[in-house]
């Protein structure tokens, strides 16, 4: 039973210290979908004229 909750705590603090990793991977993946669609968007936009003034 002791040594069930020291590798419990062990995996917890694991499991804890990978938690910013896993916001950072989340936070940057979002960043680069989002600017890629944003980026997408534009070029549709741009090369079929719409809502541009050329």
């Amino acid at each position: 039973m002791k040594r069930n909750l020291i590798i419990a705590s062990i995996l917890i603090g694991w499991i804890l210290s990978l938690l910013p990793l896993i916001a950072k991977l989340f936070i940057f993946t979002g960043l680069a979908v989002y600017l890629f669609f944003k980026y997408d968007e534009w070029s549709y936009n741009h090369d079929h004229n719409i809502g541009g003034a050329e």
